[in-house]
């Protein structure tokens, strides 16, 4: 892969070096020019890769905060009827009129029925 002005990060590795270097008599010089291009875009191609992957790595984690913050309110919202019957059955529980009338045995044909 080139690095060609569509390619993802083609403007931070613009090498500055013209194409006509690349034509040498040297054949030593020419492969030291040709592997050095090869390395810029097997390089650019890896940062490439990165940069992908961790905008794919910032979609999921969004997806995944928006699914989880739904499911938590589900979930919220169908405990709601339970939790206000169990506070219900607390406070039904504390009512001081019933603690009064069990303290002072004012139902005491009932006291047995209780224990």
């Amino acid at each position: 892969m080139k690095n060609q002005s569509s390619s993802y990060l083609f403007n931070a590795y613009q090498t500055d070096t013209p194409g006509h270097l690349l034509v040498n008599d040297d054949p030593a010089t020419a492969l030291s020019q040709g592997l050095h291009y090869q390395v810029e875009d097997w390089v650019a191609l890896e940062l490439t890769a990165e940069q992908m992957l961790g905008d794919e790595v910032n979609l999921v984690s969004t997806y995944v905060a928006e699914d989880s913050r739904q499911f938590w309110d589900a979930v919220k919202e169908t405990l709601l009827p339970y939790e206000l019957a169990a506070g219900q059955i607390l406070l039904r529980a504390a009512d001081p009129t019933q603690v009064e009338w069990l303290h002072n045995h004012w139902w005491e044909h009932q006291e047995p029925a209780l224990h």
